[in-house]
């Protein structure tokens, strides 16, 4: 049993609680110290609160011991013991690196600054409560011969910070952390987000302290990836967006390597500062963080972006970079500018800002250039992810991969410099964190001198800015997977709608979410057995299918049977989805199969059965206005619209139905029959309009008028002999006119024949009511 001591922090400052997921971590971290394992790893995604798990992991291993706690730099020395005191940390705290007091900005009273392990020493030697000293990689070798010289005991506790930093030789440099020779202690902590893990062929000399080696990190106890923090709502949710060039010059331009094309640097940085720009503007975003490769390029980008942004009507914007060529005061002066600026604002920095440093409320992550390291890259990535509380923010992150109209992005991305990150992306969104741990962002080779100066470096001012602008805009590549919540939430939604749980991997919801690639993941997790059980529960609901349905005949006409019920026919235009399905393609192609005699007749037959005339003899546009004048008429609408009504989903079915009106005589038979089969016939006029000329005409006519109106009601010519019917002039006997058409058949012009003809008239009135 570990004692637990009041969580009092300095000045009697109650510990920070723990969210559920740190709690998990501290049970698994505790539990197997309490097993007697000596190391134990913890991976846990960046911006969910690892140092507060590693204050509370202290204050149960050693409440009133020595702990050491290891990060790799000076910044964020200063920061992690501001956390731990934050999270409850009581008794003495010192820092030991070059750091003095003043520059470190901490009061004594938070933490005494020392540069000489020996008064470091000297300071333990005369402290008998709890202590907690903090040290970065860099001074590990003076720590190391303080040890030796007998000065300093065993810690009680190290905590390893950024734990993947120290996977080289236990021999060399940072590696001495894992040896108990050189750094004694009684237990070790291994913190990280991202664990590196060598195989062969991936990294040339791979070190011996590479983060699969239990003898060194001992067993990997907790691991929340940072997958599934976005989907516990721990991380916010995140897109990928990319700039489309409808230029074709200008896309060239963009795309040709810079050392190939020197004379056009001025249009690439105008492109990627409007990239940045639109992404701004079209995603309300605040606070931008662009990673850089060089110094003199974030410099650059810094000082000419709110030029850019005046002329392109963005005049509030602020622009700040930082890098390690600044001193600390002028990085803290830069930082504070930033996180404290009203309106938007973007920081621009290199390498500064790559791991462990706290930035809260980025919203949006660029890459001016690619990471050369799967770690960096990750770590970037998760500057973006990191939510505000109550803000339900999704993260924006920009790749400057410029897309030319039209073209798949896999296609522009695979000789991109920006390929690596992609994956890393993809990875993440397929919940993959143990492909994370041996990905290796492919590293490109630099031409002598090219590391370059922020002195001897030269980069382009943007030029052309509106003119770029005008032909660049943006695309969502990797659209939002969210979280459970979301995710089921989106499922239910479709469900309701489809009454079922087939969705295309491809499938967007009305909101934008990609439920069909988180139906797909999904699917992977319970299929690795990671996928909690009333997650699973949740989904069978809903009658999940847990393998991906194979692309059957029987299955697409089970969707196109649901989208004949939704819009009433099988006309699709090739664009049409059911459910996100590809229903108009998958139609085309049975059409095509069909009229070339190679679709299977049980096929052909079950299509015709859902529209008869699924493949008919006119053009489908037609089939389509027939629908929506078809639904209009059952739903109660009037046939006799005015020229200029427009249905509610925008078709103008007056226009539509006047056409059809005056063109009788060009419809094929079966067209004029669907027709008259709701109730729509010929504007007389149109089928004879020489019936005012002489009387005879104009008794004709009326005739013709009577009948359209009969046929219109009845939807045939078979007219009893006694039938009348009443226009404006008055009662028409229609039955007897009919009875004489036929007797005296033979005196008919072909004019006025035809026009019966058109009214579908039946000669004989035997074979008339035979059919009928």
């Amino acid at each position: 049993m570990f004692r637990i001591r009041p969580p009092q922090g300095e000045a009697g400052q109650m510990a920070l609680e723990l969210r559920p997921h740190q709690q998990e971590a501290l049970t698994a971290i505790t539990g197997a110290f309490a097993k007697g394992e000596r190391r134990v790893t913890a991976v846990s995604a960046c911006g969910t609160g690892k140092t507060l798990t590693a204050v509370a992991t202290a204050r149960h291993i050693a409440p009133t011991g020595r702990v050491l706690v290891a990060v790799p730099t000076l910044e964020l020395l200063t920061q992690t013991i501001g956390r731990w005191r934050e999270g409850g940390r009581a008794g003495l705290m010192v820092g030991l690196s070059s750091l003095s007091q003043t520059a470190s900005g901490l009061p004594r009273r938070t933490a005494r600054m020392v540069k000489r392990p020996a008064d470091l020493a000297d300071i333990l030697a005369d402290q008998d409560g709890s202590a907690t000293v903090f040290v970065t990689y860099g001074s590990l070798p003076g720590l190391q011969q303080a040890h030796h010289s007998g000065r300093l005991p065993a810690w009680d506790l190290i905590v390893v910070d950024e734990a993947h930093r120290t996977c080289i030789s236990t021999q060399e440099g940072w590696g001495a952390i894992h040896d108990d020779r050189a750094i004694p202690a009684r237990r070790r902590l291994y913190m990280t987000a991202t664990p590196r893990i060598f195989t062969a062929g991936l990294w040339d000399g791979a070190p011996t302290a590479t983060m699969d080696r239990r003898d060194i990190f001992g067993p990997h106890v907790y691991r929340l990836g940072m997958a599934e923090a976005i989907e516990r709502g721990l991380l916010a949710d995140y897109q990928v967006v990319m700039p489309v060039v409808g230029d074709k010059q200008l896309h060239a331009i963009l795309t040709r390597k810079p050392h190939l094309d020197p004379h056009n640097g001025g249009l690439r940085a105008a492109a990627l500062q409007v990239a940045v720009l639109r992404a701004i503007t079209d995603y309300d975003l605040q606070r931008v963080l662009v990673f850089h490769n060089r110094v003199a390029a974030a410099e650059a980008f810094s000082q000419d972006l709110p030029d850019t942004a005046v002329q392109l009507k963005r005049p509030d914007l602020q622009a700040f970079w930082v890098d390690g060529t600044q001193n600390a005061d002028e990085r803290r002066s830069h930082l504070s500018a930033f996180q404290n600026a009203d309106g938007c604002t973007v920081l621009s920095n290199v390498r500064v800002l790559a791991e462990g440093i706290d930035i809260p409320a980025i919203d949006s992550v660029v890459f001016a250039g690619a990471r050369n390291s799967a770690v960096e890259a990750i770590q970037n990535i998760g500057r973006a992810l990191r939510p505000v509380p109550g803000s339900g923010k999704k993260a924006t992150l920009v790749l400057p991969v410029y897309l030319p109209d039209g073209q798949v992005t896999e296609q522009a991305l695979h000789d991109s410099q920006f390929e690596g990150i992609y994956t890393i992306l993809q990875a993440l969104r397929a919940h993959d964190d143990h492909f994370l741990d041996h990905i290796a962002v492919p590293r490109r080779s630099h031409r002598p001198g090219g590391g370059g100066s922020r002195r001897s470096a030269h980069y382009n001012r943007a030029e052309r800015a509106l003119q770029v602008a005008l032909a660049l805009d943006l695309e969502i590549t990797l659209p939002a997977t969210g979280s459970w919540r979301d995710g089921l939430a989106s499922a239910t939604r479709y469900h309701h709608d489809h009454q079922h749980l087939d969705v295309p991997y491809a499938f967007l919801d009305n909101i934008g979410f990609a439920l069909g690639e988180w139906i797909s993941n999904q699917r992977l997790r319970h299929l690795a057995g990671r996928l909690p059980s009333k997650h699973a529960e949740a989904l069978d609901a809903l009658g999940m299918l847990w393998s991906t349905p194979a692309h059957t005949f029987s299955r697409i006409l089970d969707h196109a049977r649901a989208y004949a019920a939704v819009h009433g026919h099988l006309a699709a235009p090739t664009d049409a989805t059911q459910a996100g399905h590809p229903i108009g393609t998958w139609l085309a192609e049975c059409r095509r199969k069909d009229n070339a005699d190679t679709l299977p007749k049980d096929q052909a037959e079950q299509l015709t059965a859902l529209d008869r005339w699924w493949n008919p003899g006119w053009p489908l546009t037609w089939r389509r206005a027939y629908a929506h004048a078809k639904a209009h008429i059952e739903d109660g609408g009037s046939r006799d619209v005015a020229g200029s009504f427009t249905t509610p989903d925008g078709f103008k079915l007056g226009q539509w139905l006047s056409r059809q009106r005056n063109h009788f005589d060009m419809l094929l038979v079966e067209q004029a029959q669907m027709l008259i089969d709701i109730g729509i016939t010929p504007n007389v006029d149109s089928i004879h309009p020489e019936a005012f000329r002489t009387e005879r005409g104009r008794d004709f006519r009326r005739g013709l008028v009577a009948a359209s109106c009969y046929l219109a009601r009845e939807g045939h010519l078979d007219v009893p002999r006694q039938h009348t019917e009443t226009d404006w002039i008055g009662p028409f006997r229609l039955g007897s006119w009919i009875d004489h058409i036929r007797r005296t058949l033979n005196e008919l012009t072909d004019e006025e024949r035809a026009a019966l003809d058109i009214l579908r008239m039946a000669w004989d009135s035997a074979e008339a009511a035979a059919e009928r």
